[in-house]
């Protein structure tokens, strides 16, 4: 009887130090809420200011380009292209902390800086 009631307080105590440490580390679920361009299409040459938004704790971000520039850092970056990335181009960014990541893409069109030419 004596060792029943050992483990049933080991066991007791077990759980509830477990839901004390869930408790204490609230959720830190990362959402992309929307990757956004103030123009698209774009000229080459020109620049395009590019936004995510996201939710979650502690959030990074790193971003990627196919084609063209990128300059700057964190949630709002800038995009620039020349003649030669005309066409259909992809910007990636990742938002990450120390629990997770997510990513999205959004695709910039670049067209001839002088419209009569391809």
């Amino acid at each position: 009887m004596k060792s029943i009631l050992i483990v049933l307080i080991f066991t007791i105590v077990s759980l509830w130090a477990c839901s004390k440490k869930n408790d204490a580390n609230p959720s830190t679920d990362i959402k992309i809420i929307s990757l956004t361009a103030n123009f698209n299409p774009v000229m080459a040459y020109d620049t395009t200011v590019i936004t995510v938004e996201a939710s979650g704790e502690s959030l990074q971000y790193g971003w990627v380009v196919n084609h063209g520039k990128l300059k700057g850092s964190g949630k709002t970056i800038k995009y620039s292209a020349c003649q030669s990335c005309i066409g259909l181009n992809t910007i990636t960014c990742r938002v990450f902390n120390d629990t997770g990541e997510m990513s999205d893409t959004i695709m910039i069109r670049v067209t001839p800086y002088h419209p009569g030419k391809k």
